[in-house]
């Protein structure tokens, strides 16, 4: 009541005097976050331990599946819908090609960490430099003293997590906190083993490994979903709907592989002249049927055995009452039902696991449809991959530095997938870098961003700083070269000599007009 009297009383015309007031400065800005309460270690277990107490003296089993003899229709009984699309996705070849397509397309090799203000998002130098130092650490540099170290570098740790992502619609891991508190590695955990249970009106996490539930209620653990439906608390595989034409195409290449040996192969036939046979039998077994029967039943089964034995080097030596021929069937019409069967096949299980025919190598059209599909498919993959390992890594980056007392958050970007050659590219690398270098002319970027852009890296020692400077500006008045890099659409349809631009967008021809005048003297 008192700051509301002394709010009205002491209000002034004088904006300066407005802004300086303590009660208006703290309504325009959110107070920190506090640091998180965090227990050293990991809570967390690998999904490969069946128990919470494995023996150390026994070896972990290995699964085999005996892709080479097992019949892979029967992992259809499965003991729910994760295990089954788990199976499938290492034993079905359009299934596991789909997943790998994701997995090699929507993570690149090359990524940009940015420690921000949590106040105003401007670049903190001394936490990104912290934050480099963290990821060198957990990428290529583990703790040696600890001898053999399980730790994944941070591209197996992105094809584990994406995997994990489109198996089962899910990621999740653990920030692993050394006896310092202080982050040390990330342990992915397998969503497979994660369980939740009602808390109030949210979730709480929950691991089970064997008979033994691990509380996963803490802020070093991160759990992203894709796609997740809110009327169900368990995120489901986008590959779902890819199980049914996964089995259709299964039969159908087993059926294929049926009639291939029994109707497309040719075959030895056999004709035995039955009139001229039942002459020179017996007289005993030309009065009795049933010694008839026998005599026939057995010259059948010996010509059989003898045919279905013969080496294709072998002779056939026979008399008059028994001719044999090579069987070619005639199935005319037979190839194009097999093709129309296929097509449907295929297209359901492109449409089912989200990917393209032309990733799957079942699309035979044109390239523009080839390079539309290719295109489409890379924006799935960076929506449904890349962006979900770079909202992953943030949380988890944020985390690590926020334990050192930073008030900072963490932008933690892939780079953006293209599937052009580095070469091709150089003409567009040079556009983006006229881009940034105009903007940090102009003061609109840091030194530190426009580093960070350009390179990757915080600016080396001895750097003299340029933003504002004015130092890219044009004083020529010349206007600016209009031709620009042109890409086709096509990822498959180019030419050898290729249409990368000689000039950079952004690059004005003065220096191109004072070349040619000096030539000219």
């Amino acid at each position: 009541m008192f700051q509301k009297l002394r709010s009205l009383f002491g209000r002034s015309s004088d904006s300066a005097a407005e802004s300086e007031r303590p009660e208006v400065a703290a309504a325009t800005q959110l107070p920190p976050a506090p640091p998180p309460k965090v227990q050293k270690g990991s809570k967390s277990y690998p999904g490969f331990f069946k128990t919470t107490k494995p023996d150390p003296k026994q070896p972990i089993r290995r699964d085999d599946r005996n892709v080479a003899s097992a019949d892979l229709l029967n992992y259809r009984n499965g003991s729910d819908t994760r295990k089954i699309i788990h199976d499938y996705a290492h034993t079905s070849p359009d299934l596991s090609a789909a997943l790998w397509a994701y997995l090699r397309v929507g993570i690149p090799s090359k990524y940009t960490a940015i420690a921000k203000s949590a106040v105003d998002g401007t670049i903190d130098v001394a936490a990104t430099t912290l934050l480099q130092q963290i990821i060198t650490r957990m990428d290529v540099m583990p703790d040696y003293a600890e001898g053999y170290s399980n730790v994944q570098s941070l591209k197996s740790l992105s094809e584990s997590l994406a995997k994990e992502l489109m198996m089962y619609g899910a990621m999740a891991g653990e920030l692993i906190l050394d006896k310092s508190r202080l982050p040390s590695a990330i342990q992915p955990v397998s969503v497979f083993t994660i369980q939740f249970k009602p808390d109030g009106k949210g979730l709480k996490p929950v691991q089970r490994v064997g008979n033994e539930e691990i509380d996963l209620d803490i802020p070093t653990f991160v759990m992203l979903g894709l796609d997740q439906d809110l009327t169900e608390a368990y995120p489901s595989s986008p590959f779902e709907s890819a199980i049914k034409p996964v089995l259709f195409k299964e039969e159908f290449a087993q059926d294929i592989h049926k009639i291939i040996k029994r109707v497309i192969h040719p075959r030895q036939k056999a004709k035995i002249n039955e009139e001229m046979f039942r002459k020179n039998l017996d007289q005993e077994a030309q009065l009795d049927p049933e010694k008839a029967k026998e005599a026939m039943n057995q010259v059948t089964n010996e010509l059989q055995t003898l045919v279905n034995n013969l080496a294709p080097d072998e002779a056939l030596v026979h008399f008059d009452t028994v001719e044999f021929d090579v069987e070619n069937p005639s199935n005319a019409g037979l190839a194009s039902e097999y093709e129309v069967l296929q097509q449907i096949g295929n297209s359901r299980l492109s449409t089912g696991a989200k990917t393209m025919g032309t990733i799957l190598g079942f699309q035979g059209g044109s390239s523009n449809i080839a390079s539309s599909e290719t295109m489409l498919f890379m924006k799935s993959a960076t929506s449904a991959v890349k962006d979900k390992l770079d909202l992953f890594y943030s949380r988890m980056f944020t985390t690590s530095l926020r334990l050192f007392g930073l008030d900072v958050v963490v932008e933690f970007r892939y780079a953006d997938i293209d599937l052009r050659p580095e070469a091709d590219l150089s003409a567009f690398r040079q556009t983006q870098q006229m881009m940034t270098l105009e903007k940090l002319s102009l003061g609109l970027i840091t030194d530190e961003e426009a580093s960070l852009t350009l390179t990757g890296k915080l600016p080396p020692a001895g750097y003299k700083p340029l933003s504002g400077t004015m130092f890219h500006l044009n004083k020529g008045g010349q206007a600016a070269d209009t031709q620009e890099p042109t890409n086709s659409g096509s990822t498959l349809n180019q030419n050898l000599n290729g249409d990368t631009p000689a000039v950079g967008r952004g690059q004005n021809k003065k220096a191109e007009v004072v070349s040619l005048a000096v030539g000219a003297k």
